[in-house]
């Protein structure tokens, strides 16, 4: 039977699981869109689906909104015909040999392309500091176009990620736009790269634990380049 209440006791537990202290709680949270749910499904972690119209394509429960119903639960302007309810993984484990720290990061949309381009050139965990974007945030899922369901993303204070990481025998480089090394004269297999946030880069706190800086050469006009351009370069570089 179709929901059409915003009203509705299921409706008003959706809307909860935008919330973070919901999320933490249920272990819970909804994406939207038929690409992320697909996605989510491909990768093991759909627990049920929310649609306008019965969907059975997924082996998981479905329940029947109507568009009223659909669009309360919607963050979009334009609200899908599907979303879904996805579960919360909370990784801690630092895995692979390719590794990106980010310190600070709280553009949802750096943030996930960021995961989007550590996902393409080979990257094995991407870590959060405490305050960067939040794992679950909407925008940030969005644009990772669901590639986050695919890769280690954790978070971590950095200092004590560091330490791990040197344990393992991985140096640790940051981008600095005047680094001792230039990413045209260098090649590294195994790596740890650390960004900074788009207004204040590295903390000199994280970066005097690193091992080195490294540079992206560019036209002299170009003052810096976006953080998720730069680490997207620099991961290209090093695949």
């Amino acid at each position: 039977m179709m929901k059409s209440s915003v009203n509705n006791s299921l409706v008003k537990y959706y809307k909860k699981l935008r919330d973070k202290k919901y999320i933490l709680e249920e272990k819970k949270f909804i994406v939207e869109g038929s690409h992320l749910v697909e996605e989510a499904y491909k990768s093991g972690v759909l627990l049920s689906v929310i649609s306008t119209t019965l969907v059975s394509d997924y082996g998981v429960p479905c329940e029947v909104l109507s568009e009223v119903a659909l669009k309360s639960i919607s963050l979009l302007k334009s609200t899908p015909n599907i979303m879904g309810v996805v579960k919360y993984e909370e990784k801690s484990e630092i895995i692979g040999n390719k590794i990106v720290l980010l310190d600070n990061v709280q553009d949802p949309g750096n943030v996930g392309t960021i995961i989007r381009c550590a996902l393409a050139f080979n990257v094995t965990t991407v870590i959060l500091s405490p305050d960067s974007v939040n794992l679950y945030n909407d925008k940030m899922i969005r644009s990772t176009e669901g590639t986050i369901f695919n890769m280690n993303v954790i978070k971590m204070d950095l200092k004590e990620a560091i330490k791990k990481i040197k344990e393992k025998g991985i140096k640790v480089y940051y981008a600095d736009m005047e680094g001792s090394i230039n990413l045209d004269n260098t090649k590294i297999d195994d790596y740890a790269l650390v960004l900074g946030s788009e207004g204040q880069g590295i903390s000199k706190s994280v970066a005097s634990l690193c091992d080195n800086g490294i540079k992206v050469p560019m036209n002299s006009l170009c003052e810096s380049l976006n953080v998720s351009v730069c680490g997207g370069i620099i991961m290209y570089k090093f695949r």
